[in-house]
């Protein structure tokens, strides 16, 4: 993979971002896949055309979407692209603006690559030397904000990586969904973090690559699609992902694509939470939430 290859794929999402946004504003069809699992025309339609655009463009590699049968030659493929269309589907049906399209890369399951991209709110999170973030206005798909991706590719987003305290709190963003059910409800998490509720994990990935908060926890199985591309953009140096209920840490397109529970967060802000609480006893609010 070259930057010819990256400036593509940002071409493509810009494309189909102004094609997402224009349906998120109209009067748009959902349908349920069953078990209350919406889906819309725009993951439908974004998956189809981001397959057609890799399988053109990178014909040896494989492709992993939420929205499309999974075929196991992925399995044999050194690069994989895994795709969720819209992560946060009944966000977009709400027309809250928490969702995000999520695109990562990985080769011989390492997340190496990825892309974070909410049409609504116009946040573009990236890489190319290093983690990026620009704010984009429609039409997406212009000359303007091509040259926009092109520029911010080459600032760094600013991380700050402070120590932590029961007095400085490390900010924690947790599913709205899990806050929702009283997951995060135990006097432990509202004495020892400053808890914000959000919905989409790859938008918070996204935020959390670009140093908006310090800490991600969720207690609720993640499939590969909502994450990879937001655990591709967290730099090793100054961010720490895990799923909780393995005991390995991250490795994609595997058979099975969940992953249970999860921390990402700055390296300090995990390691606070790493303090006051094992992993272990994390790991068993995990399979309690099942």
């Amino acid at each position: 993979m070259v930057n010819e290859d990256f400036e593509r794929v940002w071409s493509w999402i810009l494309e189909i971002g102004d094609e997402i946004l224009g349906i998120y504003k109209s009067d748009f069809l959902v349908t349920d896949k069953g078990g209350n699992d919406p889906v819309t025309e725009a993951d439908l339609r974004a998956s189809e055309f981001l397959n057609q655009k890799i399988e053109a463009h990178f014909p040896s590699h494989g492709f992993l979407s939420e929205e499309k049968k999974d075929d196991n030659l992925r399995l044999e493929k050194e690069w994989v692209w895994i795709l969720d269309p819209i992560d946060g589907t009944r966000e977009f049906v709400k027309k809250n603006d928490q969702f995000a399209l999520s695109l990562g890369l990985s080769r011989s399951g390492v997340p190496i690559w990825g892309i974070v991209f909410n049409p609504a709110t116009g946040e573009f999170f990236s890489k190319s030397q290093f983690t990026f973030n620009v704010k984009l206005s429609p039409p997406f798909a212009s000359d303007k904000n091509r040259e926009l991706l092109l520029q911010g590719s080459k600032i760094p987003s600013e991380i700050s990586n402070q120590s932590y305290s029961r007095e400085d709190k490390p900010v924690l963003i947790v599913s709205a969904s899990e806050k929702k059910e009283g997951l995060f409800d135990a006097p432990f998490w509202n004495e020892n973090f400053k808890i914000q509720a959000m919905g989409s994990i790859a938008y918070k990935l996204g935020l959390l690559s670009a140093g908006h908060f310090d800490l991600i926890v969720s207690l609720k199985p993640k499939s590969e699609w909502d994450i990879c591309g937001g655990i591709a953009l967290l730099d090793e140096n100054q961010f720490k992902a895990y799923p909780l209920a393995q005991e390995t840490n991250y490795a994609f397109n595997q058979k099975d694509t969940k992953s249970y529970g999860l921390v990402a967060g700055k390296t300090n802000a995990v390691s606070f939470l790493e303090n006051i609480i094992s992993r272990e006893d994390l790991s068993k609010q995990v399979k309690n939430s099942w």
